[in-house]
């Protein structure tokens, strides 16, 4: 598989890291909305914090991904939602 078609892959299908992200948005979201926590979560943590799922989009898009490109896009996806999920263990 291409390195193009793997940060399609993690943009757009259901198993794909952007949506893990987008999961794990909405539910820092609803923590906010129930008082558990600031609202500057959403910045730091959920739906506002988006670079690199816009990296990948734009990944997506180009015809040619070097793999240092998608590697380092898809590590740091990564440990933007490990953030994210150890925020969401500590708050619910």
């Amino acid at each position: 598989m291409s390195n193009s078609k793997k940060a399609w892959f993690h943009c757009f299908n259901d198993a794909g890291l952007v949506a893990k992200k987008s999961v794990n948005d909405a539910i820092i979201s609803g923590l906010v909305e129930a008082g558990k926590c600031k609202s500057g979560a959403i910045v730091a943590y959920g739906s506002l914090s988006y670079y690199w799922t816009d990296n990948m989009l734009k990944l997506a898009k180009k015809k040619r991904v070097k793999h240092s490109e998608l590697w380092a896009g898809v590590e740091c996806l990564k440990d933007e939602i490990e953030r994210q999920e150890r925020f969401i263990a500590e708050h619910q």
